[in-house]
């Protein structure tokens, strides 16, 4: 349960970024209607009670980037 009381599902996701392999876990977090991406270190996921109001709290949305911006969804295209 997060800390707005929401019951979030926590799963770890195959991939990591290059340079993490071995050493961190890419965890995915959901809840109604949300998804956030987390990586931390393996040993701060593989303990009894991983701090997950932390890796809440350091996550990002699904799908963004960290240090991008996201930028203006681009409007339909109107017909001639």
């Amino acid at each position: 349960m997060g800390p707005d009381r929401r019951i979030w599902l926590v799963r770890p996701r195959s991939t990591s970024r290059r340079g993490e392999i071995g050493t961190h876990i890419t965890l995915e977090l959901m809840t109604d209607g949300e998804a956030r991406v987390v990586t931390c270190r393996c040993d701060e996921w593989d303990t009894p009670a991983p701090d997950f109001s932390g890796l809440l709290a350091r996550s990002l949305p699904g799908g963004a980037s960290r240090g991008i911006a996201r930028g203006v969804e681009a409007s339909p295209l109107e017909p001639d």
